[in-house]
Parts: structure tokens; sequence; C-alpha cells
């Protein structure tokens, strides 16, 4: 696999935990490197996990945005600059999408 197992998607996940635990929601789209997008769709994800993913939150294939989630009135949290939030919301990303969205030699 391209990034080597689902670092790509741990990181989008970090970066939509650390937007809910600063401003309290959802991000309306995560802006994300094209090679770490694809690499989530093709090898991370099912198809129906994908399609889950992006009915929630926006991925945006952006090669300047080093996984930066970002809400409808210009709040951010870029992973890139930030790493994993201090704090975490009440139900992270990864919990709250679940198990079932992965590729079978991903789940735990």
């Amino acid at each position: 696999m391209p990034n080597g197992d689902d670092a790509s998607w741990v990181r989008v996940c970090a970066a939509i935990d650390g937007f809910r635990a600063r401003y309290g929601l959802w991000p309306a789209r995560v802006r994300l490197f094209s090679g770490a997008l694809e690499d989530i769709r093709d090898h991370v994800l099912t198809p129906q996990g994908f399609a889950v993913v992006v009915s929630v939150v926006e991925l945006v294939a952006d090669d300047r945005a080093p996984i930066i989630a970002e809400g409808a009135a210009g709040e951010s949290y870029s992973y890139g600059q930030e790493g994993f939030p201090r704090s975490k919301p009440d139900d992270p990303a990864r919990d709250w999408f679940g198990q079932a969205i992965l590729s079978p030699d991903l789940r735990e």
C-alpha cells in the first residue's frame, strides 16, 4: 500500500477531531494531498465506507494542504501544523465512523 497502512486515514481523523474539539462541530471539508486522498479512497476504505465518509465531510485533493479540516465559516484545524489534537471530542472520528468502513485487512 502506498502509505504503508491507514496512516493517511488516522491523520484525517486527527484533523477532524482537532476541529471538533476546537469548534464543537464537524468540519465541512478536509483538504489533503492528492496522494493521501487516493490512498484513503483506493486502499484504506471500502467503496461503501468512502461513500459514508464523504456524505459527512467532503474530502478535497489539494497538494498545498497538509490535511486541513475547514468549516463553512472559515474555521480551520491543520494537522500539518498542529499535529494530533491535545483534546479529543467525546466521540472521536475513528470511533464514530467505526471499523466497518475500513478495508477488511485493516480492521482490528
